[in-house]
């Protein structure tokens, strides 16, 4: 049952007059009598019937008519939505994000709801190893994580993380103290089940710098991390990100080496072309640069 069949119906319904139809439909009079004889075969029932007092539905087209002009209207309303959804101006993206980005992301999202305010934007707080699970099962649009990434993904870099020495302000340690000077502390480390890439980083770091950290305590919280340390339990190293609100009783000392950075970056899959995801990249590459 073709839809544009079902169109003409309708309109031929409301005009009962074959000729006056076919010219709004821009169709020859016989071309739309096949078309309603077609409809009818497929029914297997009259719809029309014509006589020497014009044309009038039968009973069948009577009933017909009600449900075919709904399915008329629903088919214009899933065009027209179809196109908003092809043009980016509805849709749905999913964001997966860790504390690095917490600042940036919502700026991203207000500037693109101004522009497009029917979107449907989800986001969930999540480690590098569940972005990346998300985004390989299709649960996740997006995400951002610690870079390089493997080849399957498309990527933009948007900023730059560092690692940062946490000492508790009642440890006797130089003012400056380096990584060197706590060799010989016992160490709070985020978990590697957390965070496999930062746990490796962390190590890979200490290795560069003559040694293996005495490693106490893991946890997954970077909270209860500082309190840990502050508590006079041992030292830590965090992202840099994390150190944006003071926390007291606790000396924070940027590492300055270049192995103690590294990029954070947008992920995506290669293969996915939704257009309200490209907005997004968009407006976070523009955001991105203007806060570097």
């Amino acid at each position: 049952m073709d839809i544009h069949i079902i169109r003409s119906f309708t309109l031929l319904a409301e005009h009962l007059h074959f000729g006056k139809t076919a010219d709004l439909l821009n169709l020859t009079q016989p071309a739309l009598t096949k078309q309603i004889r077609r409809l009818e075969n497929e029914l297997g029932a009259s719809l029309f019937e014509r006589g020497k007092h014009g044309t009038k539905l039968t009973t069948v087209g009577q009933l017909f008519l009600n449900e075919a002009r709904y399915l008329v209207q629903a088919y214009d309303q899933l065009l027209d939505k179809g196109r908003l959804f092809a043009s980016g101006q509805m849709g749905r993206l999913r964001i997966g994000f860790g504390f690095t980005t917490i600042e940036l992301i919502p700026q991203v999202i207000v500037e693109l709801r101004k522009k497009r305010p029917n979107l449907e934007i989800s986001l969930k707080d999540m480690s590098s190893v569940e972005q990346m699970s998300g985004l390989h099962s299709g649960q996740l649009d997006l995400g951002f994580v610690r870079l390089p990434v493997k080849a399957e993904f498309n990527f933009l870099p948007i900023l730059e993380e560092r690692l940062v020495l946490i000492i508790s302000e009642t440890l006797s340690l130089p003012e400056h103290a380096t990584l060197m000077d706590c060799q010989g502390e016992p160490f709070i480390l985020i978990a590697k089940e957390a965070s496999p890439t930062f746990n490796a980083h962390v190590l890979a770091l200490c290795a560069q710098h003559g040694f293996h950290p005495r490693i106490i305590q893991e946890s997954t919280e970077v909270t209860t991390i500082m309190a840990l340390v502050r508590a006079g339990l041992g030292v830590s190293l965090i992202p840099k990100s994390y150190c944006q609100i003071p926390y007291p009783g606790v000396r924070q000392i940027e590492i300055t080496a270049k192995e103690a950075a590294w990029s954070i970056g947008a992920i995506w899959r290669k293969e996915d072309k939704n257009p309200v995801l490209l907005q997004f990249l968009k407006l976070l590459k523009t955001l991105s640069k203007s806060q570097k």
